[in-house]
Parts: C-alpha cells; sequence; structure tokens
C-alpha cells in the first residue's frame, strides 16, 4: 500500500515538473524522497541478503542430498550386511533349536520316568500313610476311652474352683494351702501330660516299626513271588522252544514225505513210460492193450520186472 501512494505522488511532481518548465531535475530532492530512497536501499539490502541466503541454502541442499545419497548406499550396504548376518543368525538359530529340541525330548522322556517312579512311590507312600491314619485313629480312640483321667481331671478343676471361692472368703487363712494345692494339681497335670505324649510317642514307634515290618514282609513276599514268576516263565520258555524244535522237525518230515511221494510219482510215470516204449519197440503194445483184460497177472508180473530193472 505504501509503495502505491509513492508511485502517485512520483506522478504528479512529473506533471508539476512539465507544467513548470525547468524546476524538474535540478530540485533537490524531498524528505519523502530520501526515505523512499532509503527504504529502497533497505528493500535493496534485504533482497541481496534473501539471495545470498537462497545461495547458501541451495548450496546447503546440494551438500545434504549429496549427504542423503551417500547415507542411502551406507544404508544399503549395512541393509545387505545386517541381512547375511541375520541369515548366518538364522541358520546358527535353526541348528540350534533343533539341537535344543531333541534336549527338551530328552528331559520330556526324563521327567515322564521320574513322574511314573514318583507315582509308584507316592502310592507306597499313601499306603503306608493309611496305615498311619488308621493307627493314630486307634491312638485317639484309646485316648477317648481313658476317662477316668479325664473325669478326674474335671473333679480337680471343680475342686479347684470350690477352692477359689473359698480363697475369696478365706483368702488371708488359707493362702498358703491354695497355693499348695495348686502347685500339686499343675504337677499333677504335667505329669499326666507327660504320661500322655510318653504313651503316644511310644505307640507311634511301635505304629512306625509294624508299618516297616509290613512292608518289609510284603516287599519281600513280593520278591520270592517274582522268583517264582521267573522260574515258571523260563520254564514255558524251554518249553516253547522244545515244541518249536519238535515243529520244526516235524516240518521237516512232512517236506521229506512230500519228496518221496513226488519221487514215487516220478518213478511211476518213468516206468510206464519205459514199459510202453518197450512195447513198442516189440511191436507188443496192440497184442497188450488187446490183451490187458484177459492177462492182468501176466501184465503186472512184466511190470514188476520192468519196475526191478529199473531200480536195478
Amino acid at each position: 500500500m505504501p509503495p502505491k501512494k509513492k508511485k502517485g505522488k512520483k506522478k504528479g511532481k512529473g506533471k508539476k515538473g512539465g507544467d513548470g518548465g525547468a524546476a524538474g531535475d535540478d530540485a533537490p530532492p524531498t524528505e519523502k524522497e530520501t526515505l523512499l530512497r532509503q527504504e529502497l536501499d533497505h528493500i535493496t539490502d534485504e533482497l541481496t541478503n534473501v539471495k545470498k541466503k537462497v545461495d547458501d541454502l541451495r548450496q546447503e541442499n546440494e551438500w545434504l542430498q549429496q549427504e542423503a545419497h551417500k547415507i542411502r548406499v551406507e544404508s544399503h550396504e549395512y541393509m545387505n550386511y545386517m541381512e547375511k548376518k541375520t541369515t548366518k543368525r538364522q541358520s546358527t538359530i535353526i541348528s540350534l533349536s533343533d539341537q535344543n529340541h531333541q534336549e527338551i525330548q530328552d528331559i520330556l522322556d526324563q521327567k515322564a520316568k521320574m513322574l511314573a517312579e514318583y507315582e509308584e512311590k507316592k502310592a507306597g507312600l499313601r499306603a503306608i500313610l493309611l496305615d498311619k491314619e488308621h493307627l493314630l485313629a486307634k491312638t485317639k480312640q484309646e485316648l477317648e476311652d481313658l476317662q477316668e483321667y479325664k473325669k478326674l481331671q474335671g473333679d480337680q478343676l471343680a475342686k479347684i474352683k470350690e477352692l477359689e471361692k473359698t480363697v475369696m472368703q478365706m483368702r488371708g487363712v488359707h493362702s498358703d494351702t491354695i497355693q499348695q494345692l495348686k502347685s500339686n494339681f499343675l504337677k499333677d497335670k504335667r505329669e499326666f501330660q507327660h504320661d500322655s505324649h510318653a504313651r503316644i510317642s511310644t505307640m507311634k514307634a511301635a505304629a512306625d516299626k509294624e508299618a516297616l515290618q509290613c512292608l518289609s514282609e510284603h516287599t519281600q513276599s513280593i520278591k520270592v513271588e517274582n522268583r517264582e514268576l521267573r522260574k515258571q516263565l523260563f520254564k514255558l520258555i524251554q518249553k516253547t522252544r522244545a515244541l518249536h524244535e519238535h515243529r520244526r522237525q516235524l516240518e521237516e518230515q512232512r517236506k521229506e514225505l512230500i519228496r518221496e511221494q513226488q519221487y514215487a510219482q516220478d518213478l511211476k510215470k518213468l516206468r510206464s513210460a519205459r514199459q510202453h516204449k518197450v512195447l513198442k519197440s516189440f511191436g507188443l503194445l496192440e497184442d497188450a492193450e488187446n490183451g490187458a483184460e484177459l492177462r492182468p497177472t501176466s501184465d503186472q508180473s512184466f511190470r514188476s520186472s520192468a519196475s526191478s530193472n529199473d531200480l536195478s
């Protein structure tokens, strides 16, 4: 907006100068012209600075493009290197994975075996635990049967209550007696508890000993049974081997009989062929055929002689 107004004023001045004749170029510049010229110089300097900045920015842009190209090349080379390295590492990982898979499979097999052993031991310990629980229940039952001691304890507690009432009435007189009674009661209680714990410990030890003895006897019986079963199995194996041998011998005999039968059939065919050849050579074939029904005995004797000749 201000430059447009300045240009208008310059035009007006030009007209006035044209109208005024010789007042034109030789007139000194006005204050506004001086300000406009200064502003023009300032703008020219700013334009020069801007052009210089543009040149600097262009050079910096070119340098940045070169650096970007260089970085792209280096990035491409780095990516190729990382790809090769990744491929090599993946192949190593695959081989290690196969090895780890085999090791894991071995561990799983070992774990399954250990679990089976654990279950077997657990079953045995569960049986022992059941026996001990039965013994403990029996012990509790015996403790419940000790009602006399409980009754004695109840009587003593009732007596303590009565003595406490008496103490409240006659504290000064009977304090020593009450203390003595309390000490006696605590002593009896401790002795009773000690005896109870001792009996429980004794019964528990006896139960453990009996359980171990039962387990040992059961184990020994299983061992004896296993030995008997092993002997029976060995006898069965021997018997099976003998049966197999007998079967093999029978198979060989059967094959030998089949060979002998085949040999007899072949020999019979050979005899028949030789007899036919002999009869044909002597021209007796037709006579033998016609008189076969009349002279069976002679044919049989002739065949017997021929067969004996063949055998000889």
